[in-house]
């Protein structure tokens, strides 16, 4: 078998050695400098770039698209392009760029700054009631999941009441092993959700970004009902789901490493904010992503990838590109600087990025300022990572204190 033949043969998303490190396979090909074929679930042979600098150039080239659509791209599903084809965050130019620009103004760092306090707020709430449970319980329920559902609905202007609809809805949407029937279901409840939503605040307007995009944007023509009703199911999903698989590793990642924990703690007030990029980085939950296509021939790393041929970034790998951080593979919550490309790089990068680095600096020094004493409730061992996800995370993270 030749080298080519050999790279080929390798599945993608790669199955992980260990649960706190990316597949070996992304390891391997980010030593090799430069990019490798693999293999996807229809037995195309998108490159497989793993590099912070070739990740970085993929990211940020205009020669290479994001539209899932177009035949190139290298689906992680038969259902994705149809799920997700007319989403404006899976398209390219003049399809993604305007509804961006209409979605800009309420993530903001200053926008997002006004969300502060509240946050906090909803972090010391969360912990009030873990408080009063009976242990062990499970954090990502009870304060992983709940502080970023709670602050998309109020951002959004969605009833808490329907959380779970959202929370289960989600779960199925980003699990690369349910069915597309299961997909699709769960597609058709958010957006009779988000649909509902919407026509109450047609009726009865608010301060809210649903309600500006139904009552600013659709009579002016710039959106329809439908474009601001996939928006929400869009800001919901990226919202809640990335920012809560965050929260609980990075709790179980304080909880391992007892001197990071001491470091966060000893001056939380500069120290929130490089754990939680450190935590970013460290962990690169988007485990199957960014996917592009190049529109046109381009080289990458010395590798010439032609005009149609696929290509999937691991930002797991490329976080931990020692070309670029110091001991990469160790955690330090005061590792200075943004360099990671946890939230992407280029036109298409993280929209929610600033409101999720406040609900990381708010909850990871809170809780265990509050709960000390907090401890797994259960071996290592048992615990259950969400490998088959879009999104790496954790299904339940017990606790006891």
């Amino acid at each position: 078998m030749t080298q080519a033949t050999e790279a080929a043969a390798a599945s993608l998303p790669a199955p992980r050695q260990c649960p706190y490190a990316p597949p070996a396979f992304y390891a391997e090909t980010r030593e090799s400098g430069r990019p490798r074929r693999g293999t996807i679930w229809d037995g195309s042979n998108p490159w497989l770039v793993a590099t912070h600098d070739q990740v970085k150039q993929v990211l940020g080239d205009p020669r290479i698209g994001a539209d899932v659509t177009d035949p190139a791209f290298p689906n992680t599903d038969a259902a994705q392009p149809h799920l997700q084809g007319d989403i404006f965050f899976r398209k390219d130019g003049e399809e993604h760029l305007p509804i961006r620009r209409l979605l800009n103004p309420d993530f903001t760092v200053k926008q997002v700054e006004r969300w502060r306090p509240r946050i906090e707020q909803l972090v010391d709430e969360a912990i009030d009631d873990l408080l009063t449970l009976p242990r062990p319980l499970d954090l990502v329920r009870h304060f992983a999941l709940r502080i970023p559902t709670e602050a998309i609905c109020e951002l959004l202007g969605v009833d808490l009441a329907d959380s779970p609809v959202l929370t289960d809805s989600v779960l199925a949407i980003t699990d690369m092993h349910a069915a597309t029937e299961e997909k699709v279901a769960a597609i058709g409840r958010l957006n009779e959700l988000l649909a509902r939503c919407a026509r109450q605040k047609q009726e009865q307007p608010d301060e809210r970004l649903l309600s500006r995009l139904v009552n600013q944007h659709v009579p002016s023509g710039e959106l329809t009902f439908d474009e601001v009703v996939r928006l929400g199911v869009l800001v919901i999903g990226a919202g809640h789901e990335t920012t809560s698989n965050m929260l609980g590793l990075s709790v179980l990642a304080l909880l391992q490493h007892a001197d990071q924990r001491k470091k966060l703690l000893s001056d939380p007030d500069n120290y929130a904010a490089t754990c939680a990029e450190e935590m970013l980085r460290y962990w690169s939950i988007v485990q199957t992503e960014p996917r592009r296509f190049a529109r046109e021939d381009v080289e990458i790393g010395g590798q010439l990838i032609n005009a149609g041929e696929g290509i999937i970034c691991s930002l797991g790998a490329a976080n931990r590109d020692p070309a670029m951080f110091t001991a990469p593979e160790e955690l330090d919550v005061t590792r200075p600087g943004r360099q990671h490309l946890a939230f992407g790089h280029g036109v298409h990068q993280c929209l929610g990025q600033n409101l999720a680095r406040i609900e990381l600096q708010a909850a990871l020094p809170r809780l265990f300022q509050r709960v000390p004493e907090l401890r797994l409730a259960v071996p290592e061992d048992q615990l259950r990572f969400r490998d088959t996800h879009i999104v790496y995370g954790l299904y339940e993270l017990p606790v006891t204190w």
